[in-house]
């Protein structure tokens, strides 16, 4: 959890200086997208691919420490950006980082945990996901705040700086200290699961026979992935275009950076955890009671809960109004990174945990990752080609998305209940 803190601190830091990163470096609302989305998302998920290969087969939680030091120091050096070019490389680096925790991190929390208890620790894990993004509003606007008055900062080897670029690296160095600690994690055993599991995760056979058993997996069961991955990822997209939350209220109502960053960093704190938490426990709690579909039909009904809040907070007609949307937009949007996962957990042969772990934060990576911030964009400066239609961008996006994503997410049902059961009355198990 500390370590899915830090990942999201480090990626959502750039959220809230979007003013002066486009003023500084003399680029548009698409170009900045493209920083926290394009950069960032398509390597963040190609590159979970072959890492999620190599946590079915290898140490995970060395993956996880040297990944920690990779984003750690790409974070940095996104502060040593002068262009735009260098500010995507960096950002590309973050997201090679980034992308070896969480299909190492599922795979090690399925053999810490049995199924009844998954979805709990899951839940845990993801409040990472709430606990870094608000710290990121809070503590990025409070630095934006405090170095914003000064026009430049001397750095003796570095010469001078932008106030963004000292948030960088206040942001960054600490993550080194953080993969010291997460290398002394005990390594768990791996456990079976299945009777198409086998004993031991290192699997003879290289990357391609390991794509080929995954491409045969997700034919037998097509249903039943469309809805995991692809309605997960449509759902996801909504999450994402919190990304111009903060700018939003800045846009909208002249907001400091310091104060949009106060309201939607505690939105994120407050509710993110509660919605990650009760998705959690209330999952268990029907899975104890024999309702094998209930991650995937609680993040249906998410879906449905996020989308009337997404489509009216930039609509609302004061800021009060708009910040307490916020607090029903982050409960439902925390229902995917627990549900999802765990319910993939829970249907995965053990040798491709890893891989289908990360075949979610794939899909998840492409389609949420990088449309969540991008398709406000593009509403922005192609439909409307109005700076301040932001809040129009916005309501349209998420409008169009989201009863999409429940619709695909419910077409698997009936399929994840069959794949549950052949898993449960397996005889190995």
């Amino acid at each position: 959890m500390v370590a899915y803190t830090f990942s999201f601190l480090d990626r959502q830091i750039l959220n809230l200086m979007v003013g002066p990163i486009e003023h500084d470096l003399g680029i548009t609302d698409s170009q900045f997208a493209l920083l926290t989305g394009g950069a960032f998302g398509i390597f963040y998920t190609v590159m979970g691919l072959p890492l999620g290969w190599l946590a079915d087969r290898l140490s995970r939680k060395w993956i996880v420490a040297a990944g920690i030091a990779c984003w750690s120091v790409m974070t940095a050096a996104c502060g040593l950006a002068g262009s735009f070019s260098q500010l995507m490389l960096t950002r590309i680096g973050v997201g090679v980082g980034e992308a070896t925790l969480s299909p190492s991190a599922y795979s090690m929390l399925a053999d810490y945990f049995d199924r009844a208890r998954l979805p709990r620790a899951m839940s845990v894990y993801t409040c990472g996901i709430f606990i870094g993004a608000g710290t990121a509003m809070m503590l990025g606007g409070a630095v934006v705040s405090a170095v914003g008055h000064t026009p430049g900062i001397h750095l003796a080897a570095f010469g001078i700086t932008h106030a963004w670029q000292v948030v960088f690296l206040i942001v960054g160095l600490p993550g080194l200290v953080l993969a010291l600690w997460l290398a002394t994690l005990r390594e768990p055993v791996r456990r079976d699961h299945g009777a198409d599991s086998v004993a031991v995760a290192r699997a003879s056979g290289g990357i391609a026979a390991g794509l080929r058993e995954l491409a045969a997996f997700l034919a037998r069961y097509p249903r039943m992935c469309i809805a995991l991955f692809f309605g997960s990822a449509l759902f996801s997209i909504l999450g994402y275009t919190d990304t111009w939350y903060p700018e939003l209220f800045i846009r909208t109502w002249g907001w400091s950076a310091s104060r949009s960053g106060l309201v939607n960093g505690s939105a994120s704190l407050i509710a993110g955890p509660l919605g990650l938490l009760f998705a959690g426990w209330y999952s268990s709690r029907l899975l104890a009671r024999h309702q094998v579909d209930a991650c995937l039909r609680l993040t249906a009904f998410g879906a449905i809960g996020i989308t009337l809040p997404a489509i009216l907070m930039p609509l609302a007609p004061s800021p009060e109004t708009m910040a307490l949307c916020l607090l029903p937009l982050k409960f439902f949007v925390g229902f995917p990174p627990v549900l999802i996962p765990s319910a993939i957990q829970m249907v995965a042969p053990n040798r491709l945990r890893g891989q289908l772990g990360a075949l979610f934060l794939f899909t998840v990576g492409i389609i949420g990752v990088s449309c969540g911030p991008i398709l406000p964009a593009l509403f922005t400066d192609y439909v409307f080609k109005d700076h301040d239609s932001l809040r129009y961008s916005l309501a349209w996006s998420t409008g169009l998305v989201g009863p999409l994503a429940c619709a695909v997410l419910w077409l698997g049902l009936r399929q994840y209940r069959s794949r549950f059961e052949e898993m449960a009355n397996d005889v190995r198990i």
